[in-house]
């Protein structure tokens, strides 16, 4: 019998904050993800600033005009890494799969233990939530359901701190309560178009025939379909690769100047390679993500002949894909609002090369060494040369 638990941590980013920063503690209104003069997106939210609507995702801006009296936050990628390692690190007690969704949820997988929990996961689940909370200080909230879809819907509904098991043959009654909007794949724009037909929670879909679905909605009828009577993946693999590590960061102000966006584009690389070595990952594919001052977004890749982890490698290609795509810029007379670097199509590092060629083993080198001075000293301590380049020439 298949048994999955989805573990969510409660308002995440924020609680980890305000472990790192003690004079955050006692703030009832926090939002991070940026200052509330920038233009990036809340990561998230505390419960108290949620209550006038704000949303993880949601533009700094508007989460300023909906909470003005709120504090907003940008915290460390390194601090989030390390909290969910350490979380990880007690989940693996509990099952011997445990699937990182992303930094803050988890599924770990009970099939063939139901003669140690022959009943209930319940229990399982409470003990799990407490050892989270004594050993991380951090809180979050368990869904349990015979696959992926039900354990995470039922960790949303528990939220925040809670529990709740969706036992096989409960699914259709408990989704019947639900908006189709909660269903994965149903974004904001297909649930408005859905809603103006009619179609907004779950056990209409439930009611309907198939084709009376698909002369409703089209060929999306029967994936909701499925949904909506509960049938969602079940296999986990403990050794699943994330599918990239990505940074992006939507800019102050709207620049033209493509010396100052390499730089920036630089920063981000040197953010991402770290990360894949710091996982013991390459990446083969690198992805350039900008968007034009009127929000048109460009998306543009290219796959490298050798996987690498080595920042030099990466910005290399980054770089191009940006000048090709800043011409676009250009030519439309427009500002970049937002710029990104995505590295993809990941595999597991191998050991060292001996006969890799001698320059490479150079960049390889200087790698180690900048990763233990940003190790002793913070990210800050070593800047890359475009940035610093950029730097100097707007101090001329």
């Amino acid at each position: 019998m298949r048994r999955i638990l989805h573990v969510d941590l409660d308002a995440f980013f924020v609680e980890v904050c305000r472990q790192r920063y003690p004079e955050l503690r006692k703030l009832e209104l926090l939002v991070v993800g940026g200052r509330r003069d920038q233009r990036g997106v809340v990561q998230s939210a505390s419960y108290g600033a949620r209550k006038f609507g704000i949303h993880a995702g949601m533009p700094i801006g508007e989460a300023v005009r909906l909470c003005p009296q709120a504090t907003f936050f940008q915290g460390s990628f390194v601090h989030y890494r390390d909290a969910s390692h350490a979380v990880r690190a007690v989940l693996e007690r509990f099952s011997p799969t445990v699937v990182m969704a992303s930094l803050d949820e988890a599924y770990l997988d009970f099939a063939g233990m139901e003669r140690l929990y022959p009943v209930s996961l319940l229990p399982i689940a409470e003990q799990l939530r407490n050892e989270i909370r004594r050993e991380t200080s951090l809180d979050c909230s368990v869904g349990i359901g015979p696959n992926r879809m039900i354990a995470k819907l039922a960790s949303d509904c528990a939220k925040p701190r809670g529990l709740m098991e969706v036992r096989a043959g409960w699914e259709e009654g408990f989704l019947a309560g639900l908006l189709l909007k909660a269903l994965p794949g149903v974004g904001p724009v297909t649930a408005a178009r859905w809603t103006e037909l009619g179609l907004t929670e779950v056990h209409q879909v439930q009611g309907m025939q198939e084709r009376e679905l698909e002369r409703l909605i089209g060929g999306d009828a029967r994936a909701l379909k499925l949904r909506a009577h509960g049938h969602g993946g079940s296999t986990l693999r403990a050794d699943r690769l994330p599918r990239s590590m990505s940074r992006e960061t939507t800019l102050s102000r709207d620049l033209g100047d493509p010396v100052e966006l390499e730089a920036i584009l630089s920063l981000l690389t040197a953010r991402v390679a770290g990360q894949l070595r710091d996982e013991q990952l390459v990446a083969r594919t690198v992805a350039l993500k900008l968007r034009h001052d009127d929000f048109k977004t460009v998306t543009r890749r290219r796959t490298l002949e050798t996987a690498t982890d080595l920042d030099a490698e990466l910005y290399g290609a980054a770089r191009t894909l940006f000048r090709e795509a800043f011409a676009e810029v250009r030519r439309r007379n427009r500002g970049v609002r937002l710029i990104g670097i995505a590295a993809t199509n990941l595999g597991v590092a191998a050991e060292a090369d001996l006969f890799e060629p001698a320059q490479r083993q150079r960049l390889r080198d200087l790698t180690v060494a900048v990763d233990k001075v940003r190790e002793k000293y913070g990210f800050g301590a070593v800047t890359p040369g475009a940035a610093l380049g950029a730097r100097r020439r707007r101090e001329q």
